[in-house]
């Protein structure tokens, strides 16, 4: 152990020392008495500083003795004996010498050997107030270090595993589990890994990591060991795995698929129900949210994104948006999605976890369409009926406002179709209305509207007109169609068409239009049939 005389420099300490011994020489001298030499007691005087202040103290003492020494060498009959002989000088040098370093090193040893000591116990102190298992393990597999978690983990004291190997602490079975890890850790490699553990009847799981210990050269001197008890955490993923089986077998065949969303990595899990929606392969699915916007009909894009965003807002307490998904076969899926925000950054508030259900409506929508189109369509010739009219009337209407362009009504009739039909029987005359109907649909553009307002009456609406000639064209050019003779059966019958035609005004109403180019209809069947006329711009509806 050394002494700490931090007010007394050492080099200070060691020449007083030293001045110390040659005082005593002097004093023995006075005395009568001869001592045989004169660095004996401020010698060992120096040696003594040696242990108290090292190597300054040493030089300290030293630049006295030598100095002592030289005075004395001025009058050696004092020390007759000593300077009478060199080998004398030089032994009792050399021999301080010795002995000077000799106290140096061990007092560095006792030094170097105080300082391990408290840097062991410093890390003992914190490596046992940790709450995981921490050890060291050489590269001859052998307990070197481990603190007090890992003594009460095992069930063992230290002396119990410290100079122990693995195999005879751990036992058998378990380091034949351990022994690939420890190996690839004795090659340098870090690793991490979870094993279970039965102690007392009772399994218990760690997550372990094993980190290389490597000196200057490389050579792996052995690892540490860093291990936390899992075994809750185990327990409570394995009661949610379980759980999350029981709701999804509850749900199996209903193709309702739950997702999980984290907001932080954008990253979206959805269970097995999701891959038969889409038809991807069996198993759950682990995708990005952007990969799930990829799949979504580019006319449902915006709809979906504003209502999750209102969401995670906190604007609107539930999401819920219907829209269409592109399955793998390429076709289009409808899906009900809906959730809600079940995690917030506890600082900022902002959404951080989604979860919720994606519902396959597909069935249901394919029921709505036909159910809207059965009560939108003419069921005798398919095209839009009175009410889907009206609708596209006033859709038209809107758009013309906004874009400028011009939308024009073509009220027609089928000339003497009275006579056709209580000549030839009803079946004639539906077959008739059929046949007419397909040939107005190739006169005209597909952006355009064909309707069957009842009995022989029809009604083209016609946008994105650019002027009056465009509908006059258009009506021709259903004149010169409908000239044609139809075959009914075995007949050929011969029938004409009478049209009206009216154009649409930004301060007009709808339904004024159809009205006006009606009265342009019965203006032509007036001319003789088989002709068209347009209503006059200042005309009043009938």
């Amino acid at each position: 152990m050394s002494l700490h005389l931090p007010r007394v420099p050492s080099f200070v300490l060691g020449a007083g020392l030293a001045l110390t011994g040659s005082g005593l020489v002097e004093t023995l001298l006075l005395a009568g008495l001869r001592p045989l030499t004169p660095v004996a007691w401020p010698g060992l005087a120096m040696v003594l500083a040696a242990a108290l202040g090292g190597a300054r103290a040493v030089a300290g003492g030293a630049l006295v003795l030598v100095a002592y020494y030289t005075l004395n060498s001025v009058t050696p009959q004092r020390f007759p004996e000593f300077y009478g002989h060199l080998s004398n000088t030089v032994a009792w040098g050399a021999g301080l010498a010795l002995l000077a370093a000799a106290v140096l090193a061990l007092r560095s040893r006792l030094q170097f050997a105080d300082a391990w000591r408290e840097s062991e116990q410093r890390l003992r102190t914190i490596t046992d107030n940790l709450p995981a298992l921490v050890s060291y393990i050489d590269a001859a597999e052998r307990y070197r270090f481990n603190n007090r978690v890992y003594e009460s983990w095992l069930g063992r004291p230290r002396d119990q595993i410290e100079g122990r190997s693995v195999r005879e602490v751990w036992g058998e079975e378990p380091y034949r589990l351990l022994k690939p890890n420890i190996e690839r850790a004795l090659r340098g490699e870090r690793v991490s890994h979870e094993y279970a553990y039965v102690q007392g009847g009772v399994e218990r799981h760690v997550l372990a990591s094993y980190v290389p210990d490597v000196d200057a050269s490389g050579r792996v001197r052995g690892f540490f060991v860093l291990g936390s008890d899992v075994t809750q955490l185990v327990a409570v993923q394995a009661e949610l795995h379980a759980a999350r089986e029981r709701l999804e077998s509850a749900l199996d065949g209903s193709n309702v698929a739950l997702w999980d969303a984290d907001l932080r990595t954008g990253r979206v899990y959805l269970s097995e129900a999701w891959a038969s929606i889409v038809g991807a392969p069996r198993g759950d699915t682990v995708a990005t949210v952007q990969d799930l916007l990829a799949l979504v009909h580019p006319e449902d894009v915006e709809a979906t994104v504003r209502a999750a965003v209102e969401t995670m807002k906190g604007e609107r307490p539930v999401y819920a948006a219907e829209h269409r998904v592109r399955a793998h076969a390429g076709e289009w899926k409808w899906v009900l999605s809906r959730g809600r925000v079940t995690e917030r950054d506890p600082r900022t508030r902002r959404a951080v976890r989604m979860v919720g259900t994606n519902v396959d409506i597909t069935d249901r929508k394919r029921i709505e369409e036909a159910v809207q189109s059965v009560a939108r369509a003419d069921p005798l010739t398919g095209l839009a009926n009175r009410i889907h009219l009206a609708d596209r009337l006033k859709l038209a209407a809107a758009r013309a406002r906004r874009t400028g362009k011009g939308i024009a009504a073509l009220y027609l009739d089928i000339d003497h179709f009275k006579s056709v039909n209580d000549s030839l029987g009803h079946t004639a005359g539906d077959a008739l209305l059929q046949a007419f109907a397909a040939r107005l649909v190739s006169c005209v553009r597909s952006t355009d509207t064909v309707a069957r307002l009842g009995g022989d009456e029809f009604v083209v609406l016609l946008e994105e007109m650019r002027g009056p000639e465009d509908a006059t064209a258009a009506a021709r050019k259903i004149l010169q169609a409908m000239r044609a003779p139809v075959r009914i059966g075995e007949r050929e019958v011969a029938i004409t068409a009478s049209i009206g035609i009216a154009h649409g005004r930004d301060d007009q109403n709808p339904e004024a239009l159809l009205s006006l180019a009606d009265a342009a209809l019965y203006e032509a069947k007036a001319a003789g049939r088989d002709t068209l006329r347009v209503a006059k711009a200042n005309a009043q509806p009938r």
